[in-house]
């Protein structure tokens, strides 16, 4: 090991191809055992104090959370006549029905009617079907420089909805 030097800030050893540097201690600066006694019982009472901290926090949170979930008296207010606005809506078109001027549906009408709604919408779906079949083929063999859209306009064709 190569001697030692001393400077007043700082020493270096120099080790092969590595040079070491190190601060020089004052041997007076350094803490007696019960100055360290002292410390350690100051660094728990910090980590107590850290945990509390963190407890306290969480709740704060927990609660800020609870409050910012709930609405504004405003908001509560808004929605309290939005609901009164939709009652008398909701009610106004209950009244007819209350007076007794509208004849309940029987049982064998509903029959008939949902019947006859499924036969009609049947038919609509195969006319559809056959319809773009019919489209596709004739689309097949457009003359040139015409647009599927310029036909189904030039046809006078309407969109089903």
């Amino acid at each position: 090991m190569a001697p030692r030097k001393e400077k007043t800030e700082k020493a270096n050893a120099d080790q092969g191809k590595q040079t070491v540097y190190h601060v020089i201690q004052d041997l007076n600066d350094a803490a007696g055992p019960e100055e360290i006694v002292a410390m350690d019982h100051e660094i728990n009472d910090l980590r107590e104090q850290i945990a509390c901290t963190k407890a306290s926090d969480k709740m704060l949170r927990g609660n800020l959370a609870s409050v910012n979930a709930t609405m504004s008296t405003q908001d509560l207010r808004d929605n309290v006549k939005a609901f009164e606005r939709e009652k008398q809506h909701l009610l106004g078109r209950l009244d007819p029905l209350r007076s007794g001027s509208v004849k309940p549906i029987s049982v064998a009408e509903k029959a008939v009617v949902d019947q006859a709604w499924k036969e009609w919408s049947g038919n609509a779906r195969a006319r559809k079907k056959i319809c773009l079949e019919v489209w596709a083929y004739v689309t097949e063999m457009l003359p040139d420089g015409k647009t599927e859209a310029e036909l189904w306009e030039e046809l006078g064709l309407e969109p089903d909805e």
